[in-house]
């Protein structure tokens, strides 16, 4: 199985250690970027699969971050993890991509799933092809 890019946008300045102990890192490519000009400059440079805007303690507004990210059409994956959602919620309505959340075990989850899928997921996959 190839490894998932994983880019991580963090207005908390956490370290990586942090996310390697929630993602599976195993199956993953971490990126983690502290600044989100230098993080949205560099999404077309990985192309990765997830994005993560981790804007939990965020002390300027997300939504520019979020809006810009939104924009890149080949994110299959947005997760943005803040405890106020101050997006506003036509933008959930109107990109399936996007997943609006406070930092939690299902979150995690979610992102774990898309990182590792399950082997019923890979089963099913196999037959219908």
């Amino acid at each position: 199985m190839e490894k998932k890019n994983i880019f991580i946008i963090s207005y908390n300045n956490l370290p990586i250690d942090f996310w390697n102990a929630h993602l599976d890192y195993e199956n993953a490519r971490l990126w983690l970027w502290k600044s989100s000009e230098h993080a949205i400059n560099n999404l077309s440079k990985v192309f990765p699969e997830i994005v993560v805007i981790d804007g939990y303690w965020a002390k300027e507004s997300i939504s520019p971050c979020l809006i810009q990210v939104l924009d890149k059409k080949f994110i299959p994956k947005i997760f943005c993890i803040s405890p106020k959602i101050e997006s506003d919620s036509k933008l959930i309505s109107i990109d399936r991509r996007l997943n609006i959340s406070s930092f939690n075990n299902e979150v995690i989850k979610k992102i774990n799933e898309l990182i590792k899928p399950s082997k019923k997921v890979n089963q099913m996959i196999s037959r219908t092809a």
